[in-house]
């Protein structure tokens, strides 16, 4: 499957259902030096395979990033230009970013501010990292604060499903993508999650590749609102003494489903969120708000976000974007009671 898709006037080609392998074999790339950057992980996994794929006379560098998802930072951007600082300018490169989500914007950036001549190819190792690839203003971080930005998109966007590891909590991390996406854009898309995805059982056993050309289709629409979808209910966990409780993924998804129930305390309406909350338990979510963080500490650390100026997608019903807003402190703090209350009631 080949798709076209475009975002301010940048457009980029998506290949999927097809092997990363077939797609070299039919590429004009001989003439190009190959710059890979990737995790540690990927690296170890993959390296070997990918080396074979390209002829022996190509010349081939690799960058080995962290296996962190924030490695769109400034200390590896940083790290990456001294690598680089000797190579030829006079050569025509190709930087393939393989990896997770940090690995495919780095790349992106790097491809847009570099004075080398390069293409740019990704092949994202995950869902998560797809919809990353997706998103056409790349940032570089510091201290999990975006610094630097870039508008871009790669010449390609390659996903294999064959190179994923899509069980256990990757899994869970790239379903949390396709629930994004249904909570923001499509009531129905999420009503289709939880019908076909009714358990723990059928999630792992089931593929998200039926799925893909719809999530596109959501993001090319919707792109910084699915993504930042979250993003400062999360933002509120690194700002508080007992954040590193929770991976960054964990942190996101609590953030998703603290926005939400913001979202329907404000505009009070009709969804079933205690029914949505057991269902992602039965998935193998894990929804605790942990017991080490206080809400007052927590709420404190979203404020500090406020006043920086951030704000949140309110949502006028599941599926229907209204405003951008900042929540309020009673309405933070009321959020958070009752999340926790649900909980209770939902443990018995």
């Amino acid at each position: 499957m080949e798709l076209v898709y475009k975002k301010n006037q940048l457009e980029t080609t998506i290949i999927y259902g097809e092997t990363f392998a077939s797609q070299i074999k039919s590429a004009s790339i001989k003439s190009k030096h190959l710059f890979l950057l990737t995790n540690q992980r990927y690296y170890d996994l993959f390296s070997e395979k990918l080396i074979q794929l390209f002829d022996d006379k190509q010349e081939i560098d690799w960058y080995i990033c962290k296996n962190d998802a924030h490695c769109n930072n400034l200390k590896e951007l940083e790290s990456l230009l001294t690598f680089l600082a000797d190579f030829d300018q006079q050569q025509d490169f190709l930087f393939l970013g393989v990896g997770n989500e940090g690995v495919v914007q780095l790349t992106n950036f790097l491809h847009e501010t570099s004075v080398l001549t390069s293409d740019c190819w990704l092949l994202p190792l995950s869902i998560q990292s797809l919809s990353k690839s997706l998103i056409h203003e790349v940032q570089i971080e510091l201290n999990n604060h975006p610094v630097l930005q870039s508008s871009v998109l790669a010449d390609k966007i390659l996903y294999d499903h064959t190179l994923t590891t899509d069980h256990g909590d990757g899994k869970l991390v790239d379903f949390l993508v396709f629930i994004r996406c249904g909570l923001v854009c499509s009531h129905d898309f999420l009503r289709m999650l939880f019908k076909n995805y009714s358990d723990a059982t059928r999630l792992n056993q089931q593929s998200f590749n039926g799925m893909l050309d719809e999530m596109i289709r959501y993001y090319e629409n919707d792109e910084q609102m699915i993504d930042q979808f979250g993003r400062l209910f999360e933002q509120g966990f690194l700002e508080t003494t007992n954040g590193h409780l929770l991976s960054s993924h964990m942190k996101r998804f609590l953030g998703c489903l603290l926005q939400l129930l913001w979202s329907q305390e404000v505009n009070q309406f009709s969804f079933h969120y205690k029914n949505f909350i057991i269902w992602l338990i039965r998935l193998g979510f894990p929804v605790d708000f942990p017991e080490q963080i206080l809400v007052s500490d927590y709420v404190e650390g979203v404020l500090n976000c406020l006043e920086r100026g951030e704000k949140a997608a309110l949502l006028k019903e599941v599926g229907e974007f209204d405003r951008m807003e900042q929540p309020k402190t009673e309405d933070l703090l009321t959020t958070v009671e009752k999340y926790k209350t649900i909980l209770k009631e939902i443990r018995g």
